[in-house]
């Protein structure tokens, strides 16, 4: 990624949901850089820690955009505690994993094979 070519599209809370939502648009095809994280600032200004914040293709900004409020959507809803979870049953052990994960908790084989780009 050149730095003229990108643009930011997303302050996270923290560097867990920054890389979260990189990983989201990684599986769409997008390549994001997560920016004021602790690897990628090295810690300056000194003493100092920036939001983590998002940036992608200019090309690839609204499909960007598009993606992640779709997952702050589905992220805002309400979810009771007694609600039954969806899940997925491991093709590799047979466990049942919920929804939200995509590697199975017990054997770590995706739920989706990957696909070579």
């Amino acid at each position: 990624m050149h730095d003229h070519e990108i643009v930011e599209i997303y302050s996270a809370a923290d560097e867990r949901e920054a890389h979260f939502l990189s990983n989201l648009l990684a599986d769409a095809g997008i390549v994001a850089r997560v920016v004021g994280d602790a690897i990628s600032t090295l810690q300056f200004p000194p003493g100092g820690k920036t939001a983590p914040s998002i940036w992608v293709k200019q090309a690839d900004e609204a499909e960007s955009r598009r993606l992640i409020a779709e997952w702050e959507t589905v992220r805002a809803r309400p979810h009771p505690d007694d609600e039954p979870r969806p899940a997925w049953k491991c093709s590799s052990c047979g466990e049942l994993v919920d929804e939200d994960f995509e590697l199975c908790w017990n054997c770590q084989n995706p739920r989706k094979p990957y696909m070579p780009a």
